[in-house]
């Protein structure tokens, strides 16, 4: 085995976090959303619903090309977190590869903005 093969490589994840009117805040998520990093999106969402109380917490997931299920029950969590703490939680611009993840299991719509509707059938 050489030195190289010892060390796995952990996808990265970068997360920026905007205020938004009415002390709502967007959190944009950017790269692969796995069990290896999946700590430091709780981690923030958490902080935004029980530190800066915000009233809603828009995650931005336009950015994203990866999501594994641990990911996706983190974001299942956060929301019944921030709904239990008098905020809300929802999902905004999912990619092509998260959309299809989340309409198979049911979620896109359920985690989706109050104000989004499922594209049209052509």
């Amino acid at each position: 085995m050489s030195q190289v093969d010892r060390f796995a490589v952990f996808p990265e994840l970068h997360i920026t976090v905007d205020p938004l009117p009415n002390q709502a805040i967007r959190v944009r998520v950017a790269g692969e959303i796995t069990m290896e990093n999946v700590a430091d999106l709780r981690t923030v969402l958490h902080r935004a619903i029980d530190d800066v109380r915000a009233t809603a917490v828009e995650v931005d997931l336009s950015l994203v090309t990866f999501i594994d299920s641990t990911g996706i029950g983190k974001l299942v969590a956060a929301r019944a977190h921030a709904r239990g703490n008098h905020s809300d939680l929802w999902i905004t611009n999912p990619g092509p590869n998260v959309r299809r993840v989340l309409s198979l299991l049911g979620l896109l719509e359920i985690l989706s903005a109050p104000d989004w509707a499922p594209p049209k059938s052509a």
